[in-house]
């Protein structure tokens, strides 16, 4: 019988990354993105668990919900310059050519990461991973 073996790549990332034009790499499994197609924006992200990213890629943003007190998600969604967090405290890791910068988002609060972080403004910027930080 052949073994079973978690590899921590997000359930329907190929599907995502065809619908939405995001990376969802691999994670813990704490951190999802909602499902869906982002229909309703920020409004649709109002739970205690949930973070919303925006970014310039989808005028929808893309939700995210958490569902532990630890949790990480590898990804690539390119142009994000905002972190909502609701009852969760976020870490962020963005690059912006070719420097990486990790951001640290309270919980129930909004955070300008990014190319937003700066005045005048940096580089466009990739979310490349969510972290939940104590």
């Amino acid at each position: 019988m052949p073994y079973i073996v978690e590899d921590f790549i997000h359930p329907g990332a190929e599907q995502i990354l065809q619908n939405r034009k995001i990376v969802l790499k691999h994670g813990d499994g704490n951190i999802m993105l909602k499902p869906g197609n982002g229909e309703g924006g920020m409004n649709a992200c109002l739970g205690a668990r949930d973070v919303f990213v925006e970014s310039r890629l989808d005028k929808q943003g893309f939700c995210f919900v958490t569902t532990g007190t630890t949790g990480y998600l590898a990804m690539e969604i390119p142009d994000t310059f905002l972190l909502w967090t609701q009852d969760q405290p976020m870490q962020a890791t963005v690059t912006a050519d070719g420097k990486k910068t990790v951001y640290k988002a309270p919980k129930n609060d909004v955070t300008e990461i990014g190319e937003t972080d700066t005045p005048g403004g940096e580089k466009r910027s990739i979310l490349v991973e969510l972290r939940i930080s104590k």
